[in-house]
């Protein structure tokens, strides 16, 4: 995303949040004298995104624990000062090198450096491009705000996101097939019988796949091949029953291949005595490493086979039965 689209958005997003008041009266309700607002619709100017946000929780738009609901994780902290927002932006990030951000965002690497350690505050359409191209999920950001679908320039590919969640939880392995039709050459080449040879399916569990991505818009059936579309990253979290479930499917699903001998991929496991704190340490390189593992698979070329990545890490005290 680049800064042209993210003011769009902020426009979008401004106006939506105000709602029924008038300019003055959304700009007295965030602490400000003038009618600031009137400014931000137009883009004239921008709100730094933590007087934004501290406003909006004040006046009861956000809950002030939005970052810690995000990254899913509940004592990542509460409130919106600047370093808790270069803080979010960083854990964001992760691995991903500062120009490799400037690059997909269109800003300066040097500025981008200095909002990440909270050095100056970056504006709205900053932030939006900075969380779309840290984690891929700006539309989820969004929604803890307000509904995306009040937001007309993201609307449509929110009801598309939407669609490919219900695909994923009711479907799980249409996703499968999804990424078997990127193999080939071109993509979208292989034949329902070939889908399915890539990802272990029958052609009538392949097909049943296909029907539930072409409904859910994410694959366009085209002179008798099926032709994927763009689509954002499709995560599942934003229904953590369901979410769970689907781990389980998947993980079930190694389990399966692991008692059937049919796969070579690396299975193993590790029993440790370790404390809390570093327990929380091999969490954080889990995470790291699931991020360089996601940049390594958006760089790759020439796909030829589809991937199943499981993993576990906990404390057994949390599941043990007294």
């Amino acid at each position: 995303m680049q800064h042209g689209e993210a003011e769009t958005i902020g426009r979008e997003l401004i106006r939506a949040l105000r709602g029924r008041l008038t300019r003055a009266a959304f700009s007295k309700r965030l602490g400000y004298r003038s009618n600031v607002v009137h400014r931000w619709e137009t883009g004239e100017v921008w709100p730094p995104v933590p007087t934004l946000l501290s406003g909006l929780a004040r006046m009861g738009r956000i809950d002030r624990h939005l970052f810690a609901h995000f990254l899913g994780r509940p004592g990542a902290g509460r409130g919106f000062t600047p370093p808790q927002v270069a803080r979010f932006l960083r854990e964001l990030q992760g691995k991903t090198p500062i120009t490799t951000l400037a690059a997909q965002t269109g800003y300066n690497r040097f500025q981008i450096a200095r909002w990440l350690r909270g050095q100056t505050r970056p504006r709205l359409p900053e932030f939006l491009c900075l969380v779309e191209a840290t984690s891929r999920r700006l539309l989820d950001l969004l929604a803890l705000i307000i509904d995306p679908a009040r937001v007309p320039s993201v609307a449509p590919r929110w009801e598309q996101l939407q669609a490919a969640r219900e695909a994923a939880y009711q479907a799980p392995w249409s996703h499968a097939v999804l990424r078997a039709l990127e193999l080939g050459a071109p993509a979208g080449s292989l034949s329902d019988a070939e889908l399915g040879t890539a990802v272990g399916l029958d052609v009538g569990t392949a097909r049943d796949g296909l029907e539930w991505l072409v409904r859910s818009g994410q694959v366009r059936r085209e002179a008798g091949r099926y032709r994927p579309q763009k689509v954002q990253v499709v995560d599942t979290r934003a229904d953590p029953d369901r979410s769970r479930d689907l781990k389980a499917y998947w993980g079930q699903l190694a389990i399966e291949r692991l008692q059937s001998g049919r796969s070579e991929g690396d299975f193993g496991y590790s029993l440790f005595a370790i404390h809390r704190d570093d327990l929380e340490r091999l969490r954080t390189l889990h995470l790291e490493y699931v991020r360089a593992m996601q940049s390594v698979i958006a760089h790759s070329t020439k796909p030829d086979c589809v991937g199943l990545y499981c993993a576990q890490l906990l404390d057994l005290r949390d599941v043990a039965k007294p």
